[in-house]
């Protein structure tokens, strides 16, 4: 998906023995053995982070991470081990592994909800990771222990098409002469590759992530986080507020994503042609764009299968009386076997992402494409662009210099690392890096008494948009979400070993309904002294608000339907337990103390799988970053092709928007515009 500077890494283990036994004593807090009680099944309460070697996949993943995070991980290990520290969380002055294990679990909770930031912060740190390897680590390559009490099955890795794309091999220091460098493979990038391609145009595709086709595919939680997510699927805000799902792989989010194709809407499309003083989005071209990119992409070819955890949003929104839709998807053929684990890479063909459409389209007209290549800095001279400076892995694993000559460079590495890549390269208007909007998401999961096995066919299929516009074009959609084992106990509250386990108990049942915020408040992407960018986003009062009414909405959504329980992500627990025939001031309780929830600095987890704004369009380099055809401003020949080119946020899912508005650059360069 992108290009920024990752630093070196290593595997082999990186904290002291002390520090290492701090994080085996939390991970056995966090994860124990457990005596069944009735109801409970005994395999999995039988389960610690012991006997899956916890501790040990948690620093190899911290590993992986930049020096700094490795450094503020070991701080946060040996503040837990000061006894002044452990005096407020646990009530006794000891070191964490000197504690007791009933006063090992009150000292997390205690974290957890501390009115000290840094402090919740830090347990969200480690409940995250334990809890997310927990359910998803394989032991020997076998499958995870806790997989067959939850009925959760891994995917039969059904026969694969062949892969579709060749890639161009890196084997030591390389200079590439092109017409147009496009840095990303992604819906930006890959349709941007193809229409310049189709122009005629010498281009170059670099690809910052592997390049896994179809065969590849393990379509397994673990590994599909570890080779096709950003960062590992560790993404975050700085302060974690905000966990973000994103792709970085060949086809970037387009590999991984839930096939929601939306265009954007017409009120959205007048807004940023008014708000940016860019008028083609509000005109017939981009309209054009618009259809001509979902026609590639198959949306709505073919009719909808409704799995059970969206028919649980499309019969909750008819007894309510709400308004919902079945969405388009780009979808053609898909093999049932799979759907729902091609989150995680589709290996039959039926995702028409970018790597089986744009990229094919563009590779048949002489596009070579280079993965695991990381664009450094865009280089220029007197104003006009000469290429790329970027660095390859080669098959060996060693890095090596890679130049790109080319007059023409866009940038479609998303929305955290275009805007990096920009001020790596010296590109200093104001602009760059500001105006983050993320469509913050939060969800509601209901228990029912069936088996719904959210992780288990076409992911979304159904959209509730009653809510969309409630605050003067702003607002909320409802969808659903896959929720296999591994990021469900990473979503799930800790409000005690047990508590948690129960609810894991119960994911087969469980429906995950999530709110997704268009947000007006927004963030900022900066870049640390080794070039990776720092994402910074704390969700503003409005968007407070909204995700506090989508809790509300969803909630309404399971009670209507006769749900169980109610879970919401807040981390004091936030739901109700029974949820059926209860007083009606019990229920209004809980709506009460959804009211008053807070959403900031970690009381809650708050995703993101949208990332738009970074290096926005518009008519001034004031408040912008490059003008209406997607030139930077002051630099010719650098276009910006993705989601950090959107003016405001687009309130639905943006793949389609992105792909539109690279089609759209594309054809301006091919005009002639550079």
């Amino acid at each position: 998906m992108d290009e920024d500077p990752s630093p070196t890494t290593s595997p082999d283990p990186f904290l002291a023995p002390a520090e290492r036994r701090t994080l085996a004593a939390v991970c056995e807090a966090l994860l124990p053995a457990l005596s069944p009680e009735p109801g409970d099944d005994a395999r999995l309460f039988a389960l610690d982070a012991g006997s899956l070697d916890l501790a040990a996949a948690i620093e190899g993943a911290v590993g992986t991470l930049r020096p700094e995070q490795r450094a503020d991980f070991r701080r946060l290990l040996r503040l837990l081990e000061q006894p002044l520290v452990m005096l407020p969380l646990a009530g006794r002055a000891r070191s964490f592994t000197g504690l007791p294990a009933d006063l090992r679990e009150r000292a997390l909770l205690a974290m957890a909800t501390s009115r000290l930031e840094p402090l919740r912060t830090g347990f969200q740190v480690l409940k995250r990771l334990a809890t997310f390897l927990f359910y998803s680590v394989r032991p020997g390559g076998s499958d995870n222990p806790a997989w067959g009490p939850l009925g959760y099955l891994r995917s039969p890795r059904p026969p694969a098409v062949a892969a579709g794309l060749s890639l161009t091999a890196i084997d030591g220091p390389t200079t590439l002469d092109a017409d147009v460098c496009v840095v990303g493979s992604g819906a930006g990038g890959g349709v941007a590759a193809a229409e310049l391609a189709a122009a005629g145009r010498r281009v170059v595709v670099l690809e910052a992530g592997g390049g896994e086709q179809a065969p590849d595919f393990e379509q397994t939680e673990l590994e599909a986080m570890r080779d096709l997510y950003l960062d590992r699927g560790l993404a975050g805000t700085r302060d974690l507020t905000v966990a973000i799902l994103a792709g970085a792989t060949l086809g970037g989010g387009t590999t991984v994503n839930w096939q929601t194709s939306l265009p954007l809407p017409d009120a959205v499309r007048d807004e940023w042609a008014a708000r940016s003083g860019c008028a083609f989005f509000a005109e017939e071209s981009f309209g054009r764009s618009l259809a001509a990119v979902m026609a590639r992409a198959g949306v709505g070819v073919e009719p909808n299968v409704v799995n059970a955890n969206n028919a649980i949003l499309r019969d909750g929104c008819q007894a309510l009386g709400w308004r919902w839709r079945e969405v388009g998807r780009n979808a053609r053929g898909c093999d049932p076997r799979q759907c729902g684990y091609c989150v995680f890479g589709c290996r039959h063909g039926g995702k028409q992402g970018v790597a089986a459409t744009f990229l094919r389209d563009a590779q048949e007209r002489g596009a070579r494409i280079v993965v695991r290549c990381r664009a450094r800095r865009v280089l220029a001279a007197r104003g006009r662009v000469t290429g790329v400076e970027a660095v390859a892995t080669t098959s060996a694993g060693v890095e090596v210099p890679v130049e790109i000559l080319a007059p023409i460079v866009v940038v479609a590495c998303g929305s955290i690392h275009s805007p990096a890549l920009l001020l790596r390269s010296g590109i200093e208007l104001p602009a760059v890096g500001r105006h983050l909007h993320i469509h913050p998401a939060t969800s509601v999961a209901g228990t029912y008494p069936e088996r719904i096995e959210p992780w288990s066919g076409p992911p979304q299929s159904i959209l509730c948009d009653e809510f969309a516009e409630v605050a003067g074009g702003y607002g909320f959609r409802l969808e659903t979400a896959p929720a296999h084992p591994g990021l469900a106990a990473l979503a799930t509250p800790w409000c005690g070993a047990r508590d948690h386990r129960r609810e894991m108990q119960t994911a087969g049942r469980k429906a995950t309904v999530i709110v997704l915020v268009r947000d007006r408040g927004c963030g900022r992407v900066r870049i640390a002294r080794d070039g990776a960018p720092l994402v910074d986003y704390r969700p503003g009062r409005q968007e407070i608000r909204l995700l506090r009414e989508g809790i509300a909405a969803v909630s309404r959504v399971h009670l209507a339907l006769g749900a169980e329980s109610l879970l919401a992500l807040n981390h004091r627990r936030l739901g109700l337990a029974p949820a059926r025939n209860l007083p009606a001031a019990v229920v209004d309780a809980y709506f009460a103390a959804i009211a008053k929830s807070r959403f900031d600095r970690n009381w809650t987890t708050l995703f993101t799988a949208h990332q738009m704004g970074t290096c926005r369009m518009g008519s001034d380099p004031k408040t912008a970053v490059c003008d209406a055809t997607g030139q930077v401003f002051g630099l010719r020949g650098l276009y910006v092709a993705d989601a950090s080119a959107f003016p405001a946020s687009s309130g639905v899912n943006p793949m389609i928007t992105i792909m539109a508005l690279a089609h759209h650059v594309a054809g301006r360069i091919a005009d002639g515009a550079a």
